[in-house]
């Protein structure tokens, strides 16, 4: 696994983005870890400034270089920190390769492709969690267990194999807020912590990429990162990653970057009832 955690956004967008060079309007796929079966895609629309687009879009989907596309119809607009709209759809892929997002508006076209690969590198909707022990208040005082600067002291109070133990719905969540790349880990945490105080009685729990967090922001050098075991284990490779685990131990939601209370709050009760 890699040391060092990439900028989500710009590795995405360089990575799975075209531009028309006509209008210079711009397609992003941001979540890039797909696989087969349903995914969570995240997108969003550039104009040539940068400005975010919502208005008047359709989105297609097709394996590459086939004629046959289909429209993405069912989205919602999600607001992206610090100030982006983006498009949240889930999407089932019944096959491995490149696929190509097409996007048309009245101010022109843009493509971006993307991988789907037979399993992702992350923990997938239906994989089993494992019991593993993650950092908590068990052990450690909680200013060793997060670089949140105001955290809620009920998200370190369970290890995963303690949640586990409880049969009932819970989330996980894996960042870093005081040494976050991608301005998207401690808006993470807030909406999370709305979640906790919605429900009163829900399991959230917080783990932090890096176990020796203390000695990378005293240094100021990420490649000194030790990273947490349950962060191996869960096959993360960006941040922030949130899961949402049923009352089994089975992965039903996984969420690459961020996501809003709204859909947090729709998936728990889904699975809840």
């Amino acid at each position: 696994m890699k040391k060092i955690f990439f900028l989500l956004l710009v590795s995405v967008f360089l990575s799975c983005s075209s531009e028309s060079k006509e209008n210079l309007l711009s397609l992003f796929v941001i979540t890039e870890d797909l696989e087969l079966g349903e995914n969570r895609v995240v997108l969003t629309a550039l104009d040539v400034d940068g400005n975010t687009l919502t208005d008047d879009l359709r989105f297609f989907i097709r394996e590459l270089e086939s004629e046959n596309k289909v429209e993405i119809t069912d989205k919602i607009i999600s607001n992206w920190p610090p100030n982006r709209k983006v498009f949240v759809t889930n999407l089932n892929f019944d096959k491995t390769g490149y696929w190509e997002f097409l996007l048309e508006s009245n101010q022109g076209l843009a493509k971006a492709t993307i991988n789907v690969k037979e399993n992702s590198k992350t923990l997938g909707v239906g994989d089993f969690i494992e019991p593993i022990i993650t950092p908590s208040l068990e052990k450690y005082n909680l200013s060793d267990l997060t670089t949140d600067i105001n955290p809620n002291r009920e998200f370190y109070k369970y290890s995963l194999d303690k949640a586990l133990i409880e049969k009932k719905p819970f989330f996980i969540t894996f960042s870093t807020p005081g040494l976050c790349v991608t301005g998207t880990c401690a808006p993470q945490l807030e909406e999370l912590k709305d979640i906790s105080t919605f429900y009163d009685d829900a399991i959230i729990i917080h783990v932090e990429i890096w176990k020796n967090f203390k000695e990378v922001m005293h240094k100021g050098d990420l490649s000194l990162g030790q990273l947490n075991e349950s962060v191996k284990k869960f096959g993360i490779e960006t941040e922030p990653w949130t899961f949402l685990v049923d009352k089994n131990g089975i992965v039903k939601k996984r969420y690459q970057g961020f996501v809003e209370f709204s859909e947090l709050k729709k998936d728990f009760d889904y699975i809840n009832n």
